[in-house]
This record gives structure tokens, sequence and C-alpha cells, in this order.
């Protein structure tokens, strides 16, 4: 429950400053009014909240929308669907935030301004098409699409995620795993060498070296590239970092092209959601606009908003574009001449979705041999280091 800090006046002019918890800010004003006490001054005392730790999963936000839809379906009204909803919930930052959307929607607010109240879960997509929703009294079936249009960017994600995993374990024990021999093995086995009054391999001589700095510093080691992750991503969220970034993305052959199809995807997705929806298509595209990470593309976009503002059609718009491949501009263009853009911007996602994940497992396909090959080289180098000196002590022995 919500507390409220206040400063009030009473009849003779004395100030009375407090707190109080109530869940509807107009009667905890009503009461002070027919106490004839004069406001001065109200407002809800924010409680610190570590959200990182309190992160809200998007699969029970999607199972939350989902059954909103289904009340709302059922003819009830949005109050009662709202109380509904949350006695099913459990405790928690998800439930927290539905019974603060109630309380909005209680003091007057329509359901839209509610849930832009918490723009950390709820993005301006969803803002939008719900507003649209209000206007158009459909809320229900804008619900369900919301719904399933994050299901499927889930789902999506989720797939990515899942290509990528095996890779990623790999590259991190292959890691973990040389640190470790190299720190405590490889010291052990080349101690005998430095007995022996022997003019060393040149490989030896690295491999030594090698185990010694990381048997003595290894701790240090693994701490500066926690270090350098971390100073990475913190500078890659600043304005210089990401335009830094992505130049050296777009550089990269494989990466620029994954790069374009994820952004041509997320943004076919929200511009077919948000058509649907019956949102305005210039609003369409600046809300398209901002789910994009490429600074570059993002530029082309306002571009063609105000081409499209101007009364140019949204394909020709897009084909003087630098980014948008000639299979994108080709589908908008038969969606625009069809009337079915938002049936056309489905098609685009699924086609590059499609596109992405078959790239995804070939570079893992291709990975694993080359992993193999790395570890291999790795085995081979220390053989080779282990080996040569032991020969030089046979033949001297000889």
């Amino acid at each position: 429950m919500p507390t409220y800090s206040y400063i009030l006046i009473d009849k003779k002019g004395r100030v009375i400053k407090g707190k109080k918890e109530t869940e509807n800010l107009s009667l905890l004003k009503e009461e002070f009014q027919k106490q004839n006490l004069y406001i001065v001054k109200i407002e809800e005392i924010k409680k610190f909240d570590f959200k990182f730790f309190k992160k809200i999963k998007q699969e029970d936000l999607i199972v939350a929308i989902r059954e909103l839809s289904t009340f709302l379906n059922s003819g009830i009204p949005l109050d009662e669907c709202l109380t509904g909803l949350i006695s099913q919930m459990k405790e928690g930052e998800l439930k927290n935030v539905f019974i603060d959307i109630q309380k909005s929607v209680r003091e007057g607010a329509s359901f839209s301004q509610a849930l832009k109240k918490h723009s950390f879960l709820f993005s301006d997509m969803i803002i939008s098409m719900v507003r649209t929703g209000e206007e158009t009294g459909n809320l229900d079936l804008i619900l369900s699409r919301i719904v399933e249009f994050l299901e499927k960017r889930n789902a999506f994600k989720n797939r990515i995620r899942t290509i990528m995993a095996y890779p990623t374990f790999m590259i991190m024990v292959a890691f973990f795993v040389i640190i470790f021999v190299f720190s405590f093995i490889i010291p052990t086995i080349t101690r005998i060498f430095s007995e022996v009054s022997l003019n060393l391999p040149f490989l030896t001589r690295i491999l030594i070296k090698l185990a010694t700095f990381l048997k003595l510093s290894w701790i240090y080691f693994i701490f500066f590239i926690f270090l350098l992750f971390f100073t990475i991503k913190s500078f890659s969220k600043t304005e210089k970092g990401k335009f830094l970034i992505e130049r050296i993305i777009w550089k990269i052959p494989f990466l620029n092209d994954f790069f374009l199809k994820r952004e041509i995807i997320n943004f076919s997705k929200t511009m077919a959601t948000l058509i649907k929806g019956g949102v305005d298509i210039l609003e369409s595209l600046n809300i398209g606009k901002d789910v994009l990470l490429s600074n570059y593309i993002k530029k082309e976009i306002e571009e063609i908003i105000k081409y499209v503002s101007k009364g140019g059609s949204i394909s020709l718009g897009f084909s003087k574009s630098n980014y948008f491949p000639y299979l994108f501009t080709q589908l908008i263009s038969a969606g625009e001449r069809s009337g079915n853009l938002s049936e056309m911007f489905d098609k685009i996602s699924d086609i590059y979705e499609e596109e992405l994940s078959q790239k995804s497992t070939r570079f893992v396909s291709f990975l694993e041999p080359v992993m193999i090959l790395f570890m291999g080289g790795i085995i081979g180098f220390i053989v080779m280091s282990v080996l040569l000196p032991i020969f030089q002590i046979s033949q001297a022995i000889r």
C-alpha cells in the first residue's frame, strides 16, 4: 500500500505535517476536506527498489495480458477484470505493478495512461495499441494481438539463445580449462627442466614463461577479463560507445548480416502488430524506429517518416534506404498495393527469422570444428613443448 506525506493547515492557521498509508489518494483528500483542513502539499513517498533483483519475466507478463484479454472478452468492466487478474496472481513485482495500474484507473486515468507509468515494462508499442483499443472499443482484441506479438518475439529470442548456448558454454569451458592447465599442471611438469642445465627449445621456454605468469597472477588475469567485459558493457551504453560498436559491427561480414536481419525482424514484427491494432502509419513508424538498436537505421527511418508525412509512399521511401534489402522493399510495395501491409510485414519477419535461424545453425556447425582445431593446437603446443626437452635429455644421456 502506498504511503503519502502531507502538509495541511487547520482553521487556526497551524501547520500539520504527517504520513499516511492509503490505496486511494482521492479518498484521503476527501477525508482532509471533511475535517476542514487546507491541503498545502500531498505526495507519494517513493520506496527504494532494487529493480535488478525484481526483474519481471516476459513469460509472466504474457500470461497476465492474456488473462486480462480473456476477462475483457467476457464483457466484464475493466476495473473488475483487473481485480480478477490481481486475485489470481502470486505475490511479486508484477502483481504490485497491476495493483498500481488499477489504482490509477480508479483515480480516473485511462488504461493506457496507467500503463505509461510503468514504461520499464510496457513499451511504447503496447501503450499506443492499448490507446487505439480504448478509442475503438476493441481492447480485448488488441490485448490478444499484443500477446501474439510478445509470444512470437519471445519464441524467436529463445530459439537464438538455444542455438548459441552450446558454443558459448564450450568457449567458457575451454577458457577455464586452459587457465587451469597452464596455472597448475604445466608448472609441475616443467619444474624438472629448470633443474637441468640445458639450452631449452624456444617452444618450451614460451610454455614455462606462460605457466609461470599464470601461476603467479591467474586470479588477476581472470579479474582483468571480467573488468574489461564490464568496462566495454558500460561504454556500449553511452552514445559514443553505441556508435563506435555499431561501426565495428558493420565492418565484420558475418556480424553485420546477423545484426541487420535481427533489426529487420524486430522492426517488421512491431510494424505488423501496430498496423493490425489500428495505429496510424506515421505513429507506427515512429514506434518501430524506437525498437531498433542501430543509430544509422534509425536515421534512415526518420527520413522515411518525413517523406511519408509529405504524402510519399512507404515502399518508395524504403527503396531509397541503404540498409533495407530489395526483397523487403518489394514485399512492402506489394502490401501497399494490395492493402495488406500488416500481413506483408508479418511475412517479412517470418522470412528473415527463418533465414537468421539457419545462418545461426550453420555458424554453430562451423564453430565446432574450429574450436576442436583450436584446442588441438593448444594441446599440440603443450605436448611438443614438453617432449622436445625430453628428447634432448635422452640424447645427452646417450
